[in-house]
């Protein structure tokens, strides 16, 4: 009998028909087939492309939740979640299917992204296809890179399906929770408001956080205040011997609010100009190389040092990890396992203990090069990235750095006291360079010496927050379930962020998307009008949606379901009446003033070019009751809220290239025909006829009442809420 592996994608396909030294002449479509020498047996290969099974939309899941919205279907909350085949997969989901229930296969190894996402995507095909558990050897492949003994090992320590099961729960559970929230969310703000008003579980509060931020940056006000100085790094300080210790008259320890204050007392300590060493303390520091990288702390590092999204960090550290140069990326962990730290020894690696920790080890362990392959056939980026993780790897096994922290405290005849502070050097270890003052020469006095001073103003002033930066925004995530304010919820939830590793750079682009946000060059974050806009109202019906609190704690709850601490049932129990009440409470409240308040940051609100009416706004684009529509999706083009501008103003949109439903292009614009409460093409470059864009385009995006996406028929998972996910 056959062993079939089903790999992510293409290309990790054929890093296993290497390793497994498979000899296929034999042109296939979507798979490998040949016999491996490696394992002794016939073998098939094939390939995920991303997800090839999704959850369908409202209407497919139960027929009344179809057409225009209304607040009296909601909330939505399947009985039983349905999933159907992809579009854009769908021929390599028939592939797949056809594969697993050949006669001749006897083994299937999940070998997909060893994570909670990948094997929840490896759950989906298998359960789409098997109504029931198949009679076949199915095992999983957990590996940490793609280098040939990291496969082997993976493939001959591969456990049985169902020893994974708690992550497979965890994997359903994500997903449904994602959509409740955002579908019912979505529909029912949008409902109430009048307005377009997505929604999310991480969405939502990551967005929150950026206009908190934003708003204590412009409320801000720029404080000056008035310190003194002895010399270049001697400063006076209002420490409790001071008599304007507390004193109103101060800002704070180091100056006065008002500038005529510190003058005086400038001009009293100018009646004495020497000082006089009080106390020396001398305390030796030593400083460690820092942890490991793990994915939020890379994209935080990609981000400050080269300028790149995080997006774009992780494609990079995807692409180091298929190449072989760098293990596994979406992680979340700083450590390495003790087994891991003994096979690096085994290699001439002695990584020291305290980045070796199995306690903090869960599904993997830090980014970390493999030393495999020729790092000089990197180029660009990619060659950057590596030099980072390689270094950061390498610096662990060098010495501290270690210096002497030195504090002086000098006193005036009249009692004030000032301070100075400096360090000196005793071993640069890891760190390759470091500041001018702290390699200068500079004598430690001793103390009872007196030196000559001049005291002079210093002129401060009060910095504003910074903005967010696409990194800092990440790191933030990460660390959000720390910002809370209740300290034994705070310790519950310490370790759960918004998000997790493996999406946090994708809601960021998400927000960018639906034009919450704006990420400029120098990757600075920063919120539209429209992100503004949709915080305060929010807030105003459930705090807890911008809170991370809510967030953490179901990130808290499914790594739960992970271990198998919380069963798939009960936290689906919880969501589930999490929505409902939260729904009521959207649509039962008073409909909000939203002036100003529109798609994509704008405050721009359309009459229907055809009768005249104000169109409203939905899922799939904007129409009216009469019938006219503009999808937000024609014919495989993703049109703009600018092209509805142009039709309404001019009578037409610019051309564009569109896809039939044959898969054949065109190029065409949309022009409105006014009199059928409709548009049509206009073909570009062609003799051919004009035909309306709805009956070109997918049924979905022609009719008013009836948008969406023509689809794979829908099948359904099977699984009803009182059952275990993907439990066959």
């Amino acid at each position: 009998m056959k062993t079939i592996f089903i790999t992510e994608k293409p290309s990790v396909a054929q890093e296993y028909r290497k390793v497994l030294q498979i000899q296929s002449h034999e042109k296939t479509d979507g798979y490998i087939e040949g016999y491996s020498p490696v394992l002794k047996k016939d073998v098939i290969i094939t390939w995920a492309v991303g997800h090839l099974i999704g959850i369908s939309s409202p209407e497919e899941q139960n027929p009344e939740w179809g057409g225009r919205w209304s607040t009296d279907k909601l909330p939505m909350i399947p009985r039983q979640f349905k999933y159907e085949p992809q579009k854009s997969t769908y021929k390599q989901f028939k592939i797949v299917k056809s594969l697993y229930t050949r006669k001749d296969v006897g083994a299937i190894y999940y070998a997909g992204d060893s994570g909670r996402e990948g094997i929840y995507i490896q759950a989906l095909i298998r359960n789409q296809i098997f109504k029931t558990a198949p009679k076949l050897d199915e095992r999983v492949v957990w590996i940490d890179s793609y280098t040939e003994e990291s496969i082997l090992g993976g493939i001959r320590d591969a456990k049985p399906y169902n020893s994974y099961q708690h992550m497979v729960d965890s994997g359903y559970a994500r997903a449904m929770s994602d959509w409740l929230i955002g579908m019912n969310f979505t529909e029912a703000f949008t409902l109430t408001s009048g307005k377009t008003l997505n929604t999310g579980r991480v969405m939502t509060p990551t967005l929150a956080m950026i206009v908190q931020r934003q708003k204590e940056i412009e409320n801000f006000t720029k404080t000056y205040y008035y310190g003194i100085k002895a010399g270049e790094n001697i400063f006076w300080k209002a420490e409790k011997r001071s008599r304007f210790f507390e004193s109103d008259d101060l800002y704070n320890e180091n100056g006065f609010l008002k500038k005529e204050k510190a003058d005086a007392l400038v001009t009293e300590l100018m009646q004495d100009q020497k000082l006089t060493v009080e106390d020396v303390k001398v305390q030796q520091k030593t400083e460690y190389a820092p942890y490991l990288f793990n994915l939020a702390d890379l994209q935080a590092y990609c981000s400050k040092t080269y300028k790149i999204s995080p997006a774009n960090a992780l494609s990079i550290a995807q692409s180091l990890y298929e190449k072989k140069f760098t293990t596994y990326p979406r992680t979340d962990c700083r450590f390495l396992s003790s087994a891991v730290a003994v096979e690096l020894k085994s290699k001439g690696y002695n990584v020291p203990q305290r980045y070796i920790d199995d306690s903090k080890v869960t599904d993997h362990y830090a980014i970390i090069p493999t030393f495999h392959g020729n790092a000089s056939m990197l180029s660009g980026l990619e060659e950057k990235v590596y030099q980072a993780v390689l270094k950061r790897f390498m610096d662990t096994m060098k010495p501290p750095f270690v210096y002497d922290a030195v504090s002086i405290t000098y006193l005036h005849s009249n009692k004030e006291r000032f301070f100075d502070s400096f360090r000196k050097i005793k071993q640069t270890g890891f760190k390759e360079s470091v500041n001018e003052e702290d390699v200068a020469d500079r004598e430690v006095p001793l103390k009872g010496n007196t030196i000559p001073a001049i005291f002079t103003l210093r002129n401060l002033e009060t910095k504003p927050p910074v903005a967010y930066t696409t990194g800092t925004l990440v790191m933030a995530m990460e660390k959000a379930g720390k910002l809370i304010e209740d300290e034994e919820l705070r310790e519950q939830i310490k370790t759960c962020g918004i998000g997790t590793s493996a999406t946090r750079a994708a809601i960021i682009e998400k927000l960018q998307d639906k034009g919450f946000i704006d990420v400029d060059k120098k990757q600075k974050v920063s919120p539209t009008e429209f992100g503004k806009a949709v915080i305060p109202i929010v807030e105003r019906y459930d705090e807890a949606l911008i809170s991370p609190l809510k967030t953490a704690d179901m990130e808290a709850k499914l790594n739960a379901v992970a271990s198998g601490e919380l069963a798939f049932p009960e936290y689906m129990e919880i969501v589930n009446q999490y929505v409902a009440d939260t729904t009521k409470k959207i649509i039962s409240g008073n409909k909000e003033n939203l002036a100003g308040f529109g798609k994509s940051g704008s405050s721009n609100t359309y009459d229907c070019p055809a009768c005249g009416k104000q169109l409203k706004f939905g899922r799939y684009g904007w129409y009216c009751d009469c019938k006219f529509s503009f999808g937000l999706e024609i014919c495989g083009h993703k049109m703009k809220e600018t092209d509805l501008a142009d039709l309404i103003a001019k009578g037409k949109t610019k051309a564009y290239t569109f896809k039939s439903k044959a898969g054949k292009s065109f190029k065409a614009r949309l022009l409105l025909d006014k009199q059928n409460h409709k548009t049509t093409f206009e073909f570009v470059d062609t003799p051919q006829k004009k035909t309306a864009a709805g009956k070109s385009s997918e049924k979905a995006k022609s009719s008013g009442n009836s948008w969406g996406n023509s689809k794979p028929s829908s099948g359904s998972s099977g699984w009803g809420k009182s059952s275990g996910w993907g439990k066959k």
